[in-house]
């Protein structure tokens, strides 16, 4: 697990430090997001695909 700091290290590291921490957690934040728009798009298509599966498996045709 990452390191956390607390109010009183916040208050006094460098400002140029704090730039460069919340850029940092910017980017992770985009990448995340990123990855949780492909997850969601992955989930959507095997929803789909159970939803097709059942279908065929206790659709009408099935009862002949």
């Amino acid at each position: 697990m990452a390191f956390k700091f607390t109010e009183e290290q916040l208050n006094t590291l460098d400002k140029s430090f704090i730039v460069n921490l919340f850029l940092q957690l910017q980017e992770q934040n985009d990448n995340l997001s990123g990855e949780i728009q492909e997850l969601n798009k992955k989930i959507e298509v095997l929803i789909e695909q159970i939803t097709l599966a059942n279908k065929n498996r206790f659709g009408r045709s099935s009862e002949k």
